[in-house]
């Protein structure tokens, strides 16, 4: 029998990592000649590699804490993002539908099923900001980042009649193909800083390649061995303040 893999991990208890560190370190603000900055952000993804297989296009929500040089315009940090859809390409509940495609239920009725994108990313990041105006003070120009951590990813099955035995919550492991594991994070956009407070934002075009594996022995829709494959994801533009 092969060997249970356990490496499954909750982008929540990541973001209580990231949370934990935010009040370990010193107030937000400036401080000398470095700035600590907390940014929020929104991104739009379109899967590349093997992940288009499984997945459509999607949207994450993040939060990053930097620590940034106002001399050098160099930072680093750490970040975090949830990856939300509702694209999937895979049918994983093909083999509990009947001929018009409905998932009949404990009591004779169609269920209400949906199939679901759910993941995350963490890491850590460094870069430099190359300024674009004369004001040495202030974050505007051209941002590049470099960065790496672990994407996980899985296909959440939504039961929302809950009245379908083999999605039962403690069967639903074996449908959802969980996988995760090392990934790059490369980053380019512009970043803007008020020139009159201290308000900015930045807009990226990132590139997120990972190499994960399946966290699950048995996959239920085929009733085999999932294979381990890398996958490799692309993301569109972010829009963090």
């Amino acid at each position: 029998m092969r060997g249970v893999k356990i490496l499954e991990l909750r982008f929540w208890g990541c973001l209580t990592i990231l949370l934990i560190l935010l009040c370990a370190s010193e107030s937000i603000g400036q401080k000398g000649s470095m700035v600590n900055l907390l940014e929020f952000k929104y991104g739009f993804h379109i899967p590349a590699g093997d992940l288009k297989d499984r997945f459509g296009t999607n949207s994450d929500i993040g939060l990053s804490i930097q620590s940034v040089s106002l001399a050098k315009k160099y930072f680093f940090g750490i970040e975090g993002m949830y990856m939300f859809g509702n694209d999937v390409n895979e049918d994983v509940l093909a083999q509990l539908r009947t001929f018009d495609g409905s998932i009949i239920g404990i009591d004779g009725k169609a269920g209400d099923i949906n199939l679901k994108e759910r993941g995350f990313y963490i890491g850590l990041n460094a870069g430099k900001i190359f300024p674009t105006t004369s004001n040495a003070k202030k974050l505007t120009g051209v941002r590049l980042q470099l960065g790496g951590g672990l994407l996980q990813h899985k296909i959440r099955v939504q039961d929302n009649t809950e009245n379908v035995v083999p999605l039962e919550r403690k069967y639903l492991h074996g449908y959802d193909r969980l996988s995760n594991g090392p990934a790059l994070h490369l980053g380019l956009g512009y970043q803007y800083q008020s020139p009159t407070n201290n308000f900015q934002f930045h807009v990226m075009w990132d590139l997120y390649a990972a190499s994960t594996v399946s966290r699950r022995n048995l996959d239920y829709a085929t009733g085999a061995y999932l294979d381990q494959k890398g996958r490799t994801y692309l993301q569109g533009s972010v829009w963090p303040i």
